[in-house]
């Protein structure tokens, strides 16, 4: 039966083809609306909702695939394949695209576009309220005096202003190295600048753990560890902020409980 809230009809086969959407369905989605998500879903390095995924039928993003599931409503990303959106709206299908997330803000809003279009308005906001008190909860306990941090990985990529990383850098209680670099964006800081940037801590995010590449070994040069004293590199997985979630919490809350004591 479709559910229903003032008259207005709600889908009951959505689609998804984008990993962030898919997150967003799988957290909001009643069991019986959600038709398909990506085979990202199913990857937990990068998948929040690794484990949900695995109850729903995939797609690999085709539209062959997606036709066969007769969808009602088929949520994609901002750089979604733009002739697959194209064909898609041409043969009549209703695509809704999801702008990526850079902050608290955009994380509020896609939540609430994902609940708004499926019918799931309380969900939506629930999520938002649990998400704002474990943040609230850790931004009461940052100290006065931030301590210097950067997320530095293989070949000196790393988080600078407008970005998750930042973002919660920010609200766990660390100076953002990157941001006070002037990097704008995800960009690279090269070993020199970060040498001189004096950081306490050093982040990181293992797309693929296990793996191994000269990139990854510069994580490791001896005068990182200096820098920080022997700290290794806290890891932060790309899970929690790869896609704009309220799983940034659990971001915020890592960082948080690294801060020196």
């Amino acid at each position: 039966m479709i559910s229903t809230v003032g008259g207005a009809e709600h889908p009951r086969r959505v689609v998804s083809v984008n990993l962030c959407t898919d997150q967003l369905l799988l957290m909001l989605g009643e069991p019986g609306q959600i038709a398909s998500v990506s085979h990202l879903a199913l990857e937990p390095n990068s998948s929040y909702m690794a484990r949900q995924a695995t109850d729903y039928p995939i797609n690999h993003g085709k539209a062959e695939e997606i036709l066969a599931l007769k969808p009602d409503l088929i949520v994609a990303g901002a750089y979604t394949d733009r002739s697959l959106i194209a064909l898609l709206k041409k043969l009549g299908y209703r695509v809704e695209q999801f702008p990526l997330s850079s902050s608290i803000d955009d994380i509020r809003d896609n939540i609430r576009l994902m609940a708004r279009l499926i019918g799931r308005g309380v969900r939506g906001e629930a999520l938002i309220a649990e998400m704002d008190r474990r943040l609230q909860q850790v931004t009461r306990r940052r100290p006065a005096v931030r301590p210097r941090g950067v997320f530095y990985q293989p070949n000196g990529y790393t988080g600078g202003i407008d970005t998750l990383q930042h973002s919660a850098l920010e609200l766990a209680g660390w100076e953002n190295i990157a941001a006070s670099e002037g990097v704008v964006g995800y960009g690279t800081i090269d070993l020199e600048r970060l040498v001189l940037a004096r950081p306490e801590q050093l982040f990181t995010s293992s797309y693929a753990p296990g793996t191994r590449s000269r990139g990854q070994d510069q994580l490791e040069h001896p005068v990182l560890r200096r820098l920080t004293r022997g700290r290794a590199p806290v890891e932060v997985g790309y899970k929690y902020w790869i896609c704009g979630g309220p799983m940034i919490a659990d971001a915020v809350e890592i960082l948080h409980r690294s801060l020196p004591r």
